[in-house]
């Protein structure tokens, strides 16, 4: 790897005078956060700041300040550099509104600096400063105006949400060359200790440069505490900083290398058509799991079934704080979306939110919910068949947007959230007890497991009337 060692831009009072890159006066503003205190780099946000490696990896627990650190490198450097080019990117563009902007522009920016020597072009989605510097926003679910652009530094964040595909992609952008080195710098929590960042790592050819809560001088007592709250690998990765998988899981045959799946192979497998369309022809039944929640999630999921019986998760909505005027409105429109959707699988607690979808003109039922039949249902399109696939996958980008409070409570957001810490309970020797598994985030997988018992008791491949009737009025 290459590296290349840069002194970083650490404000204070002494250098006061030195640091717009307007009027170098002392009147001007100084590169200091809206609340008025100079931001300084300490232990690992200092380290990510040196380093010029080819790509950087700046990883540890929640509330470590590894964001700020990485945005105000960036800000640094577009001042610096006149005419570089950094962005910031996400799995999803709407996620990067809610996260990384926010502290951009609260935290990072000084204050009065945006619109007056940072400008933000809603067209271009860019931050453009007034020496030529620009930082764009982008997300890999609409990847055009990052693959057709080339930039100094990529700031990835969250990068455990990316595939390795997605990562090699950014790197192939680095070529700008207004700075004297171009990087791809990234920051995220732990996740499962085979989880390909972190064997990149391992393998030296992304350096990993760890953070602690003891980088970030804001933390509170208070959000230490909620961190220490929290329960078996959530608690490890995120208060500990622990790449580490849940033990005991229910779902022990998934395999993210495996089962989640970009645009690009469902359309090599015809279940999309090359504008990105799904093509009816190849899918057989489009069904929905619906699991009801207030306080906790509620979540819908789509899936599309092929003429092989295997399984597609094609999209995800998962939400609290939603009532069930907004989840029948998301589920009308989810079914004018698809071209009709065959049957709404619902949790059975909630008998008058099935009335209510019916009454939208939703074929809506209630769900088996014997747990462990369905556990094993789902089991059973987790596994590998003889020719080396599986019969269930999921969308890469099936969750187009995040719930903030989830995110922000540090709680699943998703599917893959889910069952990567789903487990069975432990007796006092530690051995799992598989009866019944531990009732903390499962709302998706819920919604799955009603969807997989329904399609096995009826037999997937076969082709429904809803579906029919779609490829007639395509062919027409």
């Amino acid at each position: 790897m290459t590296q290349v060692a840069i002194k970083p831009h650490i404000i204070d009072r002494s250098n006061y005078d030195k640091i717009h890159i307007v009027r170098r006066s002392r009147h001007d503003s100084p590169s200091i956060s809206r609340d008025n205190r100079p931001y300084r780099a300490i232990g690992g946000a200092l380290a990510a700041w040196r380093s010029g490696d080819e790509e950087c990896l700046l990883a540890g627990p929640a509330g470590t300040g590894k964001s700020r650190a990485i945005l105000q490198k960036l800000h640094f450097c577009a001042q610096k550099y006149p005419g570089m080019r950094g962005l910031i990117t996400r799995k999803t563009r709407h996620s990067i509104s809610q996260t990384a902007m926010v502290t951009y522009e609260k935290k990072v920016l000084p204050e009065g600096w945006l619109d007056k020597y940072v400008h933000f072009n809603t067209t271009e989605q860019q931050y453009e400063y007034v020496n030529g510097s620009i930082i764009g926003v982008g997300g890999m679910d609409k990847p055009s105006k990052i693959m057709s652009s080339e930039w100094d530094i990529i700031y990835p964040q969250e990068a455990t949400e990316l595939l390795e595909e997605d990562w090699e992609s950014l790197s192939t952008r680095l070529r700008n060359g207004v700075m004297p080195y171009q990087q791809l710098i990234a920051d995220c929590n732990p996740s499962y200790p085979n989880h390909w960042l972190k064997i990149r790592c391992d393998r030296k050819i992304t350096r990993m440069i760890l953070s602690r809560h003891s980088d970030n001088p804001s933390v509170t007592g208070a959000y230490l505490r909620r961190l220490q709250n929290l329960h078996g690998v959530m608690k490890d990765r995120l208060y500990y900083g622990k790449w580490v998988a849940a033990e005991g899981l229910v779902y022990d045959e998934f395999n993210p290398a495996i089962h989640i799946i970009t645009k690009k192979q469902l359309t090599g497998w015809d279940v999309f058509w090359p504008d990105g369309t799904l093509n009816r022809y190849k899918i057989k039944r489009i069904v929905a799991g619906v699991d009801w929640g207030y306080t906790n999630p509620g979540v819908i999921n789509i899936f599309a079934v092929d003429s092989d019986g295997r399984v597609y998760l094609l999209r995800e909505v998962y939400r609290t704080k939603k009532r069930i005027e907004w989840w029948t409105e998301q589920a009308v429109a989810l079914n004018a979306e698809f071209g009709g959707i065959d049957e709404w699988i619902c949790d059975p607690s909630e008998p008058a939110y099935i009335s209510d979808f019916c009454e939208a003109g939703l074929n809506a039922i209630g769900a088996d919910n014997d747990i462990i039949p369905g556990i094993d249902a789902m089991k059973e399109y987790l596994d590998v068949a003889g020719d080396g696939r599986t019969r269930f996958y999921v969308y890469e980008f099936s969750l187009q947007e995040r719930d903030e409070l989830l995110d922000n409570a540090h709680k699943p957001v998703c599917f893959e959230n889910e069952i990567n810490a789903y487990v069975w309970p432990k007796l006092k020797d530690g051995q799992p007890v598989k009866e019944v598994p531990v009732k903390i985030g499962d709302h998706s997988l819920d919604n799955t497991r009603y969807v997989c018992k329904r399609l096995k008791d009826l037999g997937a491949g076969t082709m429904s009337n809803e579906a029919a009737y779609a490829m007639i009025r395509y062919v027409r």
